[in-house]
């Protein structure tokens, strides 16, 4: 609340975030909620004024537009145009279609939490918004521009658990219905592949507001509700699978990853982190200094958050606390199966492998679209610095996802990458992220050469065929975190399966 109160601009009643605007209609609405929990001086005033505020940017013409009811990136933006370059329509770009969710959410919570702090006309206000933004959730199928099939997973959850919600309570049967056909079909795809996997699988940022729409729905949920039945399950199960992949020596999850922003929990943020801080202290959670850039961007829904942190601690048994903060003795290895959709066979592999001072993650799949730069097909962690607290400074590299069908084989200390269908564009070219190398490292003369000479990691490299390109650092930056760039090329030619092979050795 301290960092809300610093961005809040009482004018307009928005928290400044110059992000997609000068001010955040999504961090607003995460902040209204501790506003009312707080409810001292001014708080309950300025929270019922940007409650208003929220409704009043919701765009309620167009109605065969794709962004019709979602809620405007930031309070000052045009509406999207269909023709012209004022404001050209594109998906998460001059409109979110997962904001009507993330907002819709928020303002559930709001009313189920302080409805006897509200103006009961502004109740009334927010639930006319909260349906026509349930109406244009209903319409969205996965038909371009919008993608949310069944299995992007973390606004399904949230606006599914904010249709039932509503749906209970205007005693509207098609909410209801809608949300609990949905509600049904997430938990099936879920257990479909005998893992319990979401298809939006392993992603540090997103399974915080998965663990979030799940806790809600708990908390906030009708009790007849699908989601609010098998959010119980769905939610333990979760959280031991983010306790298998979790290292609290190193302070990160193991890999490999859906979608990721950060690679390294303790020094650039993901939100799943922030459970560790609400639940067992500050001082024990994989969150990078308060100050820092990223954290202080998830930290805007720290209100929210908090309000549902004990429903999380009541899902977390003693086995799952004990992987939480218990240093791993020998290795684990983990193999998971991803479901794509209830429809098809389609499958992904995720397999992980770790140790206390090392990780090694890798996902085999077959598509035809490349899933773009959060996807995390292998990456390996170690601790580069192990004297570095409260966690030790992280290495990490990564391959970054050229191709479209990726192989991998992970075992221990080993890593192996191919590309099985060189007909697809991106396989003529290997391309790692290296980051995490301690300034000690570098200011005693070392260089990144490649892999031939890292700090506390070994790498003998096996690339037949390939040809390795000179390393490059300048500009190399991806989500705040900066890289070495290292690749290999597939020259013409060049016969059979390209592949690469890492073997490993921690040497600190």
């Amino acid at each position: 609340m301290e960092l809300g109160d610093l961005r809040y601009d009482a004018s307009y009643n928005y928290i400044w975030y110059n992000d997609n605007g000068p001010w955040s209609t999504r961090f607003t609405a995460w902040y209204i909620p501790g506003l009312l929990y707080r409810n001292k001086g001014q708080d309950r005033a300025n929270a019922q004024k940007s409650l208003r505020a929220l409704i009043d940017i919701q765009m309620n013409e167009n109605f065969t537009s794709p962004w019709y009811t979602d809620y405007k990136l930031s309070p000052d933006e045009p509406n999207p145009t269909y023709i012209g370059d004022l404001y050209p329509q594109e998906i998460y770009a001059t409109y979110d279609a997962n904001w009507r969710a993330f907002i819709s959410s928020a303002m559930v919570q709001t009313v189920a939490e302080f409805e006897h702090l509200l103006n009961p006309q502004l109740v009334k206000d927010i639930e006319a918004s909260l349906s026509l933004a349930a109406i244009s959730e209903m319409r969205r199928n996965g038909t371009p521009p919008d993608n949310l099939i069944l299995g992007y997973t973390n606004p399904n959850l949230l606006g599914v658990f904010m249709i039932g919600w509503l749906g209970e309570r205007l005693q509207n049967q098609t909410f209801i219905d809608f949300a609990n056909t949905k509600g049904t079909e997430l938990h099936a795809l879920f257990t479909a592949n005998g893992t319990n996997t979401f298809t939006e699988y392993n992603c540090p940022t997103y399974y915080g507001e998965d663990v979030f729409a799940l806790a809600s729905a708990i908390k906030y949920g009708m009790k007849n509700s699908t989601l609010t039945k098998h959010a119980p399950f769905m939610l333990a199960e979760l959280w031991k699978d983010v306790a298998d992949h979790y290292n609290p020596y190193l302070g990160n999850m193991a890999g490999p990853y859906d979608r990721a922003y950060a690679r390294d929990m303790p020094t650039h943020s993901a939100i799943l982190g922030q459970y560790w801080w609400g639940m067992f202290g500050y001082e024990k959670a994989p969150v990078p200094w308060k100050g820092n850039d990223d954290f202080r961007y998830d930290l805007a829904q720290g209100p929210s958050l908090a309000l549902i942190m004990s429903t999380v601690k009541a899902v977390i048994t003693s086995d799952i606390k004990k992987k939480l903060f218990t240093p791993i003795k020998g290795e684990r290895l983990l193999k998971k199966i991803i479901r794509e959709d209830l429809n098809t066979d389609v499958l992904r592999y995720a397999d992980s492998w770790l140790t206390n001072e090392m990780m090694i993650g890798g996902e085999t799949l077959a598509e035809d679209i490349n899933r773009g730069k959060q996807f995390t097909p292998a990456i390996v962690h170690w601790a580069s610095d192990p004297s570095h607290i409260p966690f030790p400074y992280g290495g990490w590299f990564s391959l970054y996802p050229t191709a479209s069908t990726i192989t991998t084989n992970v075992t221990a200390r080993s890593l192996v990458v191919s590309y099985p269908n060189t007909t697809q564009d991106g396989t003529n070219v290997f391309t790692y992220m290296i980051s995490g190398i301690p300034p000690t490292w570098n200011l005693a003369g070392n260089v990144v050469d490649g892999f031939t000479k890292l700090p506390c990691l070994s790498v003998n490299v096996s690339a037949p065929g390939l040809e390795r390109q000179l390393t490059n650092y300048y500009r190399n930056v991806i989500s705040n975190q900066y890289y070495y760039n290292v690749t290999y090329t597939v020259p013409a030619g060049f016969t059979g399966v390209p592949t690469m092979g890492f073997t490993l050795e921690y040497t600190c």
